[in-house]
């Protein structure tokens, strides 16, 4: 059964001590979505891309229990690892949102102390009040947790929708959806303390 977090604060636990082998299970996180609104025509047009499809990019901000801190994103190729550290992996980038979106794997959770998972639009749409975007988590043990991003700010682009934190079991997983001007405004919030260029991909 989905449990559905309604409201930015909400969280849903797991408990690492519950499961058979707390170091062999996976958190898939999904984001996937669709535009709401018909494409502007004429000048404004340019300003968004014209009558291209809104591209969201899913990507999260890490820190490690070893003091390990990187970026996973489409922006720069950085898709992660499956094999090595840090052992999160993204899996494509869905330029559309029609191939069910994109998807990240966290495989080692017990070595993580808080992800911060972010969707950014990068291209096609102004913000988040013309696509309808949503998360998805599916644990190993069967249960899903998922929520919209459903209370959109104008004119920004850049949400930190979700927070994995993992001081002592459990597991937390809470709905942020905080929205920023970029990823700088996002890592000042979340105190990460990374040193940002642009990129593009």
């Amino acid at each position: 059964m989905a449990i559905k977090l309604e409201k930015k604060g909400d969280s849903h636990q797991i408990d690492l001590s519950k499961l058979s082998n707390s170091k062999n299970f996976t958190v898939q996180v999904n984001l996937d979505w669709e535009e709401l609104e018909q494409k502007s025509t004429g000048l404004f047009a340019g300003l968004w891309g014209g009558n291209q499809s809104a591209d969201l990019d899913l990507g999260c901000m890490y820190e490690l229990k070893n003091g390990e801190k990187g970026v996973i994103q489409p922006v720069g190729g950085n898709f992660g690892s499956k094999t090595t550290s840090p052992y999160i992996f993204l899996d494509q980038d869905d330029r559309t949102g029609a191939t069910a979106g994109e998807n990240m794997y966290i495989f080692r959770p017990d070595l993580i102390k808080r992800v911060m998972f972010f969707a950014m639009i990068y291209q096609g749409a102004p913000d988040f009040k013309s696509v309808k975007g949503r998360m998805l988590f599916k644990i190993d043990n069967k249960e899903e947790v998922f929520f919209e991003l459903d209370n959109p700010d104008s004119n920004r682009s850049f949400c930190a929708a979700a927070v994995i934190n993992n001081i002592n079991s459990p597991v937390v997983i809470t709905k942020e959806e905080r929205y920023f001007t970029g990823h700088k405004a996002a890592d000042q919030h979340y105190k990460f303390g990374f040193n940002w260029v642009a990129g593009s991909k």
